[in-house]
């Protein structure tokens, strides 16, 4: 739904958006708690789980082109449940979900967004900061000092860190350094800290560029698969940190174009977007290579934002 918006705003076709206004609608009225999965008796194992987040930054960008108080305020209510209800770690690192304990790095995608862009329409800038802080924050735990690249998990109550830098979890960080470094100064010091994150990541996805254009499903496993969805959002994330001039767009271009063209050449076929992994979570080196592949939301919608940023760039 992310990608269905940007689409819109590059093409301008109102069936996009007339799209999401039907699905938009099946939300509005509902109880924030059965939302997110926070009612007395949850009906999953994961209550409060940050996928459960997401839809509202897509129902944000809906209110931002057709601007109906019931868009906004759904945003709203899901926003300060990130603020205020959601579990944290002892330094205010978001967890994956009520109990986890854990930082995944996929949820910084689900809050990080919603967080700088509600910061901004709401004049919040401690909003914005929450959400560069929490980039800063799983940096600090899980950004490999050797490659710049992102480990899955960390678990603060037993320090326990997965071992391997998953593709599609680091695409989920450098969009996320890109969609929050968007709402920040330029000229300040969380812009540049969040630059240099992603200028680290940019070196490790440098190094495990595949020949073709694509990343493997573990990026430093050349024994791993191909896999659509980190291509996707490394495209993404390094055009549009490009385009806010977080980094170099000389070293990031040419490397989203490789992976575009790549995306296009491999995975589009009759028009889905197939090569994506199925839902993933961490664990080893055997984990990853068993996901199976196909067509997934999150590949989909991942290469629509990337088609929506290459357009500008090209």
């Amino acid at each position: 739904m992310i990608g269905l918006m940007q689409a819109h705003g590059q093409s301008g076709d109102a069936r996009y958006a007339d799209y999401m206004e039907r699905w938009a609608r099946l939300f509005v009225n509902r109880d924030l708690r059965d939302l997110l999965d926070t009612g007395p008796k949850p009906r999953g194992e994961r209550p409060g789980y940050c996928g459960y987040w997401s839809p509202a930054i897509a129902i944000f960008q809906l209110y931002e082109v057709r601007p109906k108080p019931e868009y906004l305020a759904l945003a709203d209510r899901v926003c300060a449940f990130v603020r205020d209800g959601a579990e944290r770690s002892p330094d205010g690192a978001l967890g994956h979900w009520i109990g986890s304990h854990q930082l995944w790095v996929d949820t910084l995608y689900m809050a990080c967004p919603l967080l700088a862009a509600l910061g901004r329409h709401h004049r919040r800038p401690d909003w914005i900061e929450d959400a560069a802080r929490q980039i800063v924050l799983y940096a600090e735990r899980l950004q490999d000092p050797r490659s710049g690249l992102f480990y899955h998990m960390w678990d603060w109550q037993t320090g326990e860190r997965s071992p391997s830098l998953w593709g599609r979890g680091n695409g989920w960080v450098l969009m996320s350094i890109a969609d929050t470094a968007a709402e920040l100064d330029p000229a300040g010091a969380r812009f540049r800290q969040l630059a240099k994150i992603a200028a680290a990541m940019l070196v490790g996805l440098r190094q495990t560029h595949r020949p073709e254009g694509t990343w493997n499903t573990i990026l430093d496993d050349a024994a791993s698969y191909p896999e659509s969805s980190a291509t996707s959002m490394f495209c993404y994330g390094l055009a549009k940190l490009a385009r806010f001039k977080a980094l170099p767009a000389a070293e990031a271009l040419p490397v989203a174009r490789r992976a575009w063209e790549a995306v296009n050449a491999r995975y589009v076929r009759e028009g889905l977007v197939t090569g994506v992994s199925a839902g993933t979570d961490p664990g080893n080196a055997a984990n990853y290579k068993a996901i199976r592949t196909g067509t997934q939301t999150w590949g989909t919608g991942a290469y629509l934002m990337a088609g929506s940023e290459m357009t500008r760039a090209l």
